[in-house]
């Protein structure tokens, strides 16, 4: 049988099983482009939408938060929590942005204190799409972890405590300034670099703070000066024969300070004495691993540099040199009788000669003071903090409950409120939590 064929007005062939499958390729047409493309809208919408809400919440928390802090109510103990109106951040002007359909939102947010963070929870009502109850649906089930990715999150603290025992070490010996470390410890204290030199705790126990004590500890010197009985035509000190001065008084001699320590030989005198050591760069390891020098990081003289601290050196050296002179007075005429060094007056010497001036050896370092009206003339005192340490630790047994209570109940077996319970140091409390959000 010949397949019957069908043409146009103008004789074209048309191809009728086409024609009779039009309307389905129309409806393929339509759910292939049309549909994707309505649906990705959709989307593009509710994204937008989602994000404006993310916004609003997000200027709900920091709001809540800055009033809180103002108010001086911001949950300082882990589980504690506080809600504040959202009414009272419009009153007080925290914030005037939250508006949708010309309403202001209502509701509240509760701030509870997570470990060293917060947790907001968000219920917002009278405020459109981005109302609580209308955007999202039910709790969830409450479970152990975090729920990343969820915009409304409500966090359960449970409570469980142990019996604790606080003790506290004798008090270490005192540490000098150079002896501790040069960042601020977790305890809001500089510690020895050693941390061995503090009194051990038990095995079993948890530091709860280590605390420190300082005082004043002190060294002095005494200065001393020679005498003499006249005054007569004597010069000033000089290591070469000033012009107009006849004699050198031998007994009034004098050093003058060292140098400083330099790499330069310095010239030779016969009244010149001049001394070589080997210099070093000396440095330390701060607590970051980098070197801190000494000296800015030039050749140093051993004696020069407190090694305790500056404990290594680089292997390079220098030969470093300094220098001290004799000088003496000169004089026409009678020359003066000089007693020795003396820090008062000898008997028959009313005169002191200050450029004279000695300054004694330092005593060790005392706790005392031993500078008196009777020797403050000639007495110098230096001082310096010294710093000693001494930790609070805690032992603490088993839990006491099976299984941790909410807040309710742990304050009703306990008979005291959290805060209470917190501040009592024979015991210690644990605080775990617990987590739901909001179904979308």
């Amino acid at each position: 049988m010949k397949r019957q064929t069908y043409v146009d007005e103008e004789g074209n062939t048309i191809n009728r099983s086409l024609e009779n499958k039009r309307p389905l390729l129309n409806f393929f047409f339509l759910f292939g482009t049309v549909l994707p493309i309505v649906i990705i809208i959709f989307i593009i919408v509710a994204a937008v939408q989602n994000n404006n809400c993310l916004k609003i919440y997000n200027a709900l928390k920091s709001a809540s938060l800055n009033y809180a802090k103002d108010a001086g109510t911001v949950p300082n103990l882990e589980g504690e929590s506080v809600t504040i109106r959202l009414n009272d951040l419009y009153d007080d002007g925290y914030i005037s942005s939250t508006r949708t359909n010309n309403n202001l939102c209502s509701g509240s947010v509760k701030i509870t204190k997570y470990k060293n963070d917060y947790v907001y929870t968000i219920d917002t009502r009278n405020c459109g799409k981005c109302s609580v109850n209308l955007k999202y649906g039910s709790w969830s089930a409450e479970q152990t972890s975090y729920p990343t990715g969820k915009a409304i999150v409500d966090v359960i603290p449970y409570y469980n405590y142990y019996d604790r025992q606080v003790s506290t070490t004798k008090w270490s010996d005192y540490f000098d300034d150079d002896e501790l470390q040069d960042e601020i410890s977790e305890y809001g204290i500089k510690l020895p670099m050693n941390l061995d030199d503090i009194p051990e705790i038990p095995e079993d126990a948890n530091i709860v703070n280590i605390e420190s004590e300082s005082t004043y500890y002190y060294r002095y010197r005494d200065r001393s000066w020679k005498w003499y009985d006249i005054v007569g035509d004597y010069s000033e000190f000089s290591s070469e024969q000033p012009s107009g001065y006849a004699n050198k008084d031998q007994n009034s001699m004098i050093y003058t300070e060292w140098s400083e320590y330099s790499l330069d030989y310095p010239a030779e005198k016969d009244y010149r004495t001049i001394q070589q050591t080997t210099g070093y760069k000396y440095y330390y390891l701060n607590d970051k691993g980098e070197k801190i020098y000494y000296n800015s990081g030039k050749y140093t003289a051993r004696d020069d540099v407190n090694t305790e601290k500056y404990d290594r050196r680089d292997e390079e050296t220098a030969t470093l040199y300094r220098y001290r002179d004799q000088q003496w007075r000169w004089y026409n005429g009678t020359k003066r009788k000089y007693s020795s060094l003396s820090s008062s007056a000898p008997k028959n010497r009313p005169y002191k000669d200050r450029e004279t001036e000695t300054l004694g050896n330092p005593t060790s370092w005392s706790a005392e003071s031993k500078v008196n009206a009777s020797n403050q003339e000639y007495r110098v005192e230096e001082r310096k903090t010294m710093t000693r340490f001494r930790t609070q630790y805690e032992t603490v047994s088993l839990k006491v409950l099976n299984n941790p209570l909410t807040r309710d109940k742990f304050e009703e077996e306990v008979k005291m409120s959290i805060p209470e319970f917190a501040s009592n140091e024979n015991y210690k409390l644990e605080v775990t939590y617990k987590f739901r959000y909001r179904k979308s």
